[in-house]
């Protein structure tokens, strides 16, 4: 994917209107080049190349190497590039009024085979732990679009503690712990580091591609980041087998409808290993990646940045509260940064279908039964008449989401005069009064037997606000109703760590399906090494640092409010004044599902833009996205994802193409609510 690396600043103060720019042809990932030469492109407001202008490349007059086309704009190729960071000026009357950094491939100091005895790593033994094993380290030749790069594998801080469930056989006083790395440094180096993120709870050390959500279109090594990855201090081939709470036998007519502790899961009785999967094998992967790359290459990077969802997106929070000088800049996609929370909203939300589910002979709910697929449709063909044209436009999105105003209990089909719940029986036409109940409760959240609101630890227990694609697989349904092969997610994941992680004393015999709102709360724990949710982000404000969130919409993990929420706090408690105020971006994705999936857009890059804040000061708005799994047709469209409080609008030609992301534009939310006769009043915000 050729991206421009042009930026743009605001023109000389006598003409405040006016634009220059610089951009690199070819150029990919904001600057990166393997050569000492740059074809650029330089532009000016119309009737201003007569101004003189000035284009330095390292403090070096290279203006001589432009001429003028037929457009006007000046172009030519500049030399002497340097190896590492280049940066080119261009002023205007001897004002400067753009600038560009070019980042020049880089050749390694030493052999790649040389870092398998290499020294002096900032992680050492201590006591019985052990310090740092490189276990491998050699060359790996390029093949087809990745280039040839030198792989490092190693352990660190090697132990011996415990796992498994207390007061079963899968207790075990004795369990190997580990953090295993791996760092790809390619043999042409742009001077950049990315850490790689990935989700659950790890276990497993993912290849160092760099090619997670979030860097979509991206060859990332190709680009000439050294990628490191890590697998959160532990390995899940080794904890013990996956278990069934409460205790027993499941079978094959029951076993989906078990919460199962999965054997990922079972590190949770050894507090360093809990530490390190909430922060600490991040930490001590990042410090050894740097310390590699600073020998390999015989200098120090010149940015780092860190591109996480899920799990790694809680983790890249906390990089920037808890290690600010760690990263400059991090991309936390659906951040798990509460866990006890989210359990709870998750818990909330698996104990609601549970309410309309069959049970089987052993009484347990058999949860995929809870919703039929025509019953699932009928609850998209809803919501989505009700608030898909909000915006202005039917196209299977709901892009003014605080319009909403959706009440399933009220819908009624306009061509039918159907109403969505059923006034009767139950038929495939109308949802019963009770599966629209347990629908109305997934979205309001936890409540008390009286009605009262959850709040705990100050925060409120979220509920799952409706959205275009809640209903579809990749929302409510996969974490909280699963199919006729798999359990709901949550049976596995964040319900069946509520017990074991997110209570003060674990209880392996607790049933979270049978959690009771009214008395079980105070179980909970109110801090965890996993609770990432610190607003203060002063010390990574203050070193330059940028934030990327982004949510999808039809998220079934984590609520996207309570990033949302956090977001606006950390905004509210970090507005100093001076160039570093304005530091975090939040986008909320419609109809994604986690970290991806839906009929959406769930396809984007969020590095590149990025990396131009970092680097070039050039503050993110609209980042083009793709979608391959929409509905109805185009199947296949871009769309702009917008900087929150905006959303996308429709607003090209009338019956244009809605596929095509020019034709949208990013405006401030709508607020709108209907008056007692259903009308709709707008006024803009």
């Amino acid at each position: 994917m050729i991206l421009g690396c042009a930026a743009a600043f605001s023109a000389a103060a006598h003409d405040d209107d006016a634009q220059y720019s610089i951009s690199g042809p070819g150029t990919t990932l904001t600057g990166y080049v393997t050569g000492t030469t740059l074809p650029v492109s330089v532009t000016a407001p119309t009737g201003k190349h007569a101004e003189r202008i000035t284009l330095r490349l390292n403090g070096k007059d290279v203006t001589s190497a432009l001429h003028p086309d037929a457009s006007g704009t000046l172009s030519g190729t500049v030399s002497g590039l340097t190896p590492g960071a280049n940066t080119l000026q261009l002023f205007a009357k001897k004002e400067q009024v753009a600038t560009l950094t070019v980042m020049k491939g880089m050749a390694p100091a030493v052999t790649c085979d040389s870092l398998a005895t290499l020294t002096g790593f900032p992680i050492q033994p201590s006591g019985s732990m052990g310090g740092t094993v490189v276990t491998a380290a050699h060359i790996v030749a390029a093949l087809g679009t990745v280039p040839e790069y030198c792989l490092v594998q190693g352990t660190l801080e090697q132990r011996t503690g415990v796992a498994g469930i207390q007061g079963t056989t899968s207790f075990r006083q004795s369990q190997p712990y580990h953090t295993d790395f791996e760092v790809r440094l390619p043999t042409a180096w742009n001077g950049r580091y990315m850490f790689q993120g990935s989700g659950g709870t790890e276990g497993n050390r993912p290849l160092a591609t760099g090619q997670i959500g979030g860097t979509a279109g991206l060859n990332i090594l190709s680009n000439g980041f050294v990628v490191a990855s890590q697998n959160g201090g532990h390995v899940n081939g080794d904890l013990p087998a996956a278990a069934v709470l409460p205790p027993g036998s499941p079978n094959t007519t029951t076993d989906l409808n078990h919460i199962q502790v999965i054997s990922g899961n079972m590190f949770f009785p050894d507090e360093k290993a809990v530490r390190d999967w909430a922060y600490h094998a991040i930490d001590i992967t990042t410090q050894t990646a740097k310390h590699l790359i600073n020998a390999y290459y015989g200098r120090a990077q010149e940015r780092s940045y860190f591109v996480g969802c899920s799990t790694s997106g809680r983790q890249g929070m906390a990089m920037s509260q808890m290690f600010p000088r760690h990263y400059d800049g991090i991309v936390a996609g659906d951040p798990f940064f509460v866990p006890p929370h989210i359990s709870m909203s998750e818990t909330w939300a698996v104990q609601q279908v549970a309410s309309v589910s069959p049970r089987d002979a052993a009484g347990n709910p058999i949860y995929w039964q809870s919703y039929s697929d025509s019953d699932r449709a009928l609850f998209t063909k809803a919501i989505l008449e009700s608030c898909d044209g909000l915006d202005g436009l039917v196209d299977g999105v709901i892009d003014n989401l605080a319009a909403c105003r959706f009440d399933p209990a009220k819908f009624k089909f306009a061509d039918t005069g159907q109403p969505l719940q059923c006034t009767g029986a139950k038929t495939a036409s109308c949802l019963s009064p009770a599966q629209v109940t347990a629908i109305k409760n997934i979205e309001r959240g936890a409540r008390t037997s009286w009605g009262d609101r959850i709040v705990w630890n100050d925060r409120t227990v979220s509920g799952y606000p409706y959205d275009g694609g809640w209903m579809e697989p990749s929302g409510i349904p996969t974490r909280a109703i699963g199919t006729s092969t798999t359990p709901p997610g949550n049976l596995t994941l964040g319900t069946a760590q509520l017990s074991l992680f997110w209570f003060t004393q674990p209880i392996a015999a607790f049933n979270p399906v049978n959690f009771n709102w009214d008395r079980d709360v105070s179980l909970v724990v109110r801090s965890s090494p996993a609770v990432n949710d610190d607003p203060d982000l002063h010390e990574f404000q203050k070193q330059g640092g940028k934030l990327i969130f982004y949510h999808g919409l039809s998220d079934s993990g984590p609520p996207w409010p309570y990033t949302a929420e956090y977001f606006e706090k950390a905004r509210q408690r970090n507005r100093h004044g001076g160039s570093n105020a304005d530091f975090m971006r939040l986008y909320l994705i419609p109809n994604m599902g986690h970290c991806g999936t839906g009929p959406s857009t769930d396809q984007f890059d969020f590095l590149t833009p990025l990396v131009a804040w970092v680097e070039q000061g050039a503050a993110p708005d609209a980042v083009v996205a793709t979608g391959r799994s929409f509905k109805t047709a185009p199947t296949i469209r871009s769309r702009p994802l917008c900087a929150y409080p905006k959303t996308a609008r429709y607003t090209g030609p009338a019956g244009g193409d809605i596929s095509l992301a020019a034709n949208y534009s990013c405006v401030s939310a709508a607020r709108e609510h209907r008056d007692d006769d259903g009308g709709r009043d707008r006024d803009a915000d």
